[in-house]
């Protein structure tokens, strides 16, 4: 069995929830990413795909490496959440966009989206070190 096969039985198998939120984040950029490739934008699409080449290679390669790619991968998503929270004060206190789709992206679905994507972040980020430990 390869190396990477093995890891994600570990993380599967050891460490459940784990990942589930880690598949649960990646399957919501995913959602993202499809949803912006049929109305033409295949960008996000492209960068979810890079997201999970590195994934694999991180967990293919060693416990070091793919502690990275969860150290990365939990940052972007705080950094994703943060702005996003962000932008949804400054649009609800400062200078409110009556645009429907910023108010669909920055309104209260929006925000709660935001807030479930930052708990991810979070949990993957203080729980890295235990699932990727040097084994």
């Amino acid at each position: 069995m390869t190396r990477g096969k093995q890891q994600i039985r570990k993380l599967v198998g050891e460490y459940p929830r784990y990942g589930f939120i880690l598949g649960i984040s990646l399957l919501f950029f995913l959602y993202k990413g499809v949803s912006y490739a049929l109305i033409g934008s295949y960008l996000p699409l492209l960068v979810f795909l890079g997201v999970l080449a590195l994934w694999f290679f991180g967990l293919s390669a060693s416990a070091l490496a793919a502690r990275r790619v969860a150290r990365l991968w939990a940052f972007v998503l705080i950094l994703w959440a943060s702005v996003r929270l962000l932008l949804a004060g400054v649009n609800q206190f400062l200078k409110p966009i009556p645009e429907g789709h910023v108010d669909a992206q920055l309104g209260l679905t929006g925000t709660l989206l935001s807030l479930a994507v930052l708990f991810c972040g979070g949990y993957l980020w203080k729980f890295r070190n235990r699932v990727f430990n040097q084994s």
